[in-house]
């Protein structure tokens, strides 16, 4: 059923090993060998090595015995007595050393010298077939098993995710409110440092400022110089503008100091941040082994985001 006999072109029009790759990636091929001398010629042993090299597919080979030598010869050769011909595909590694036919071993090629035993082909077309069904299960159980061991190894990482994860979000959630803790109790000791300073230095700076009140000049407010009192309007002009000197002069005092106060905070700040992301980073290192798509770093990149929290 739906075979196609092909018989390969003569070697001048076309050469068996080309003839076979038209077809051997499209169909199942019983290859067949049919020699009509004692032995291979040259030609045909440079056939055959190619076509072992490039396909490594079993052969049937049939001799085929010149007209009246059938009656000379015997039916039963002894078995130690091989062939020339035999000999020859032994040495061109077609036939099994173990089988001294040449047949019955399946996966490898056949030869066969008695038109008698020419029914063989049909024993031979079967071990091919069933070579390559083997094959075909072969990889189809090696893609079975594959699958399997994607479903198996999948299943553990959800487990194991299942069971890490939630021990992961407790342990950022405590360094979470350490964190917390940590920059509002900085905060909170720098802004009464802050509040110090600045009240200390409004102290230091009282007398001055008194001064340079007291010789201001007011801009836009004309005061007379009898004594007379003024508008309530022109003393919050007047008192506005003493609180803009104060404020002013102030701001110089303490600005030095300032900046560098509010640099040690921001250095306080980032480096706590800094060690927490730090603990975090290497605590993937513990024994709990961290979830697929955190593992640890690689060693050119450790500790890769307090590194980018430093840079911002």
């Amino acid at each position: 059923q739906e075979v196609d006999i092909v018989v390969a072109p003569c070697r001048g029009f076309q050469s068996a090993e080309s003839t076979l790759a038209e077809f051997v990636n499209q169909v199942l091929p019983v290859v067949t060998f049919a020699i009509s001398e004692p032995q291979l010629s040259p030609s045909d042993q440079a056939e055959l090595r190619e076509i072992k090299q490039k396909f490594s597919l079993p052969i049937f080979f049939l001799r085929i015995p010149e007209a009246g030598s059938e009656l000379s010869s015997p039916k039963n050769p002894p078995k130690d007595n091989k062939s020339p011909l035999h000999l020859q595909l032994l040495d061109l590694e077609y036939l099994s050393p173990s089988s001294p036919c040449g047949c019955g071993v399946p996966g490898s090629s056949m030869l066969v010298e008695q038109l008698e035993k020419l029914r063989l082909l049909s024993s031979f077309s079967r071990q091919v077939l069933q070579q390559h069904l083997v094959e075909a299960a072969t990889r189809l159980s090696e893609v079975h098993g594959r699958c399997l061991n994607i479903f198996i190894n999948q299943a553990f990482d959800m487990q194991r995710d299942l069971q890490i994860t939630p021990k992961r979000l407790e342990y950022t959630r405590r360094k979470e409110n350490e964190l917390y803790e940590s920059l509002m109790g900085i905060a909170n000791r720098k802004q009464e440092e802050m509040k110090e300073m600045i009240v200390d230095t409004l102290g230091n700076m009282k007398e001055e400022l008194l001064e340079d009140a007291a010789s201001m000049e007011f801009r836009d407010i004309i005061i007379p110089e009898s004594g007379e009192p003024v508008s309530s309007k022109d003393i919050k002009r007047c008192i506005q503008q003493i609180q803009e000197l104060i404020i002013s002069r102030l701001n110089q005092a303490v600005a030095n100091k300032l900046i560098s106060s509010v640099d040690y905070l921001r250095e306080s700040f980032v480096g706590t941040l800094e060690r927490c992301l730090k603990s975090l980073e290497e605590s993937w290192e513990g024994p709990v082994h961290p979830p697929r798509g955190l593992e640890k770093p690689r060693e050119g990149a450790v500790h890769i985001t307090s590194n980018y929290l430093k840079q911002v």
